[in-house]
């Protein structure tokens, strides 16, 4: 089944089964985010963090031996259309899922504050918790203390009202409390990432329901998919600073202030290209292919820009945002 899942992963495109990989168990490097964005699987950032390597590459090597797939210079590509179209009938991948969701986060939250309450309404502080991760422990323990609980009950009922039956069904069976034990858990891949999704439309309905205080602040917001100093170099040129005083002010490498911006660029930071760019150079860019993605033959094309120019420009392009005219 795992080769029904790792074969939907590749294209006509050549991808590297490395960045791959990466994706699914959340790196964050530039070259994995911009492969993703290439291949339009941003949002499977880490999709399945506990996928093994070895699993991973078993699997690669099976589709390969089958002739699903096919080892270029560049990366694999998809050779059997057909195989990936039956494995997607096979192991669908969630579609509500969302790296900023904080789902699997949220599913612990969930589940002890379900039963906390529900053991409350009953009287009884004895019982073994439905999560032992200390961290989740510890934070249902601040979201209850700061009596988040009083609504809880009316709005995640209002919350299933809204899911379709089936998933609230589903969600529910795995539900614990008092005098209730449900703990229905997924068979397989197929039905994990079944119950992924679930719990991915629960935290959109969530994020939309800014009236639902209690299961707002039980969920906790948006996950910060880039670091603090990530977010600071974005401030800093927004507010006018070039990369240089960026890299001075922050105590960062070029380099880095670079992949900074570029990966913020990636996940939907509007950067000011008029001012990133001389006059002259976007002159220069737009007289090449805009399709391209090979950086070294843009390199080539523009002896002027810097590797930052090139993959900003291409980023750009594959999300339709470089300015034209």
């Amino acid at each position: 089944m795992l080769t029904d899942f790792v074969v939907q992963l590749f294209d006509e495109q050549p991808r590297r089964e490395t960045a791959a990989y990466m994706l699914l168990n959340g790196k964050k490097t530039l070259s994995v985010l911009f492969a993703a964005l290439q291949h339009g699987q941003l949002q499977w950032l880490q999709l399945y963090p506990t996928l093994g390597r070895a699993d991973f590459q078993a699997a690669v090597k099976q589709l390969v031996n089958a002739h699903a797939l096919t080892h270029t210079e560049t990366g694999l590509v998809l050779t059997d259309p057909a195989a990936k179209m039956q494995a997607a009938a096979r192991v669908p991948l969630p579609t509500h899922y969302q790296p900023w969701m904080g789902v699997r986060e949220f599913e612990q939250r969930l589940l002890l504050a379900v039963q906390a309450v529900s053991e409350a309404a009953y009287h009884n502080n004895q019982y073994e918790p439905a999560v032992r991760d200390w961290g989740a422990q510890q934070f249902v323990r601040r979201w209850y203390a700061q009596n988040r609980q009083g609504k809880f009950a009316s709005e995640l009922t209002a919350a299933f009202a809204l899911l379709p039956s089936a998933a609230a069904n589903r969600m529910a069976a795995r539900l614990i409390g008092h005098e209730f034990v449900g703990g229905a858990q997924a068979e397989d891949l197929a039905g994990a990432f079944l119950h992924l999704d679930d719990l991915a439309r629960l935290v959109s309905l969530i994020a939309e329901h800014l009236d639902w205080p209690a299961l707002q602040s039980l969920w906790g917001g948006r996950v910060a998919l880039l670091s603090a100093s990530n977010y600071r170099a974005c401030q800093l040129i927004d507010a006018g600073r070039t990369r240089a005083q960026v890299g001075a002010q922050l105590h960062l490498k070029p380099s880095t202030v670079n992949e900074h911006l570029l990966a913020a660029t990636i996940f939907g930071w509007q950067p000011p290209v008029e001012r990133l760019y001389s006059p002259a150079l976007r002159q220069a860019f737009t007289q090449v292919d805009p399709h391209e993605l090979d950086y070294q033959k843009l390199l080539a094309a523009i002896p002027a820009a810097e590797f930052f120019h090139v993959r900003l420009f291409q980023i750009l392009n594959l999300q339709g945002r470089w300015p034209r005219g």
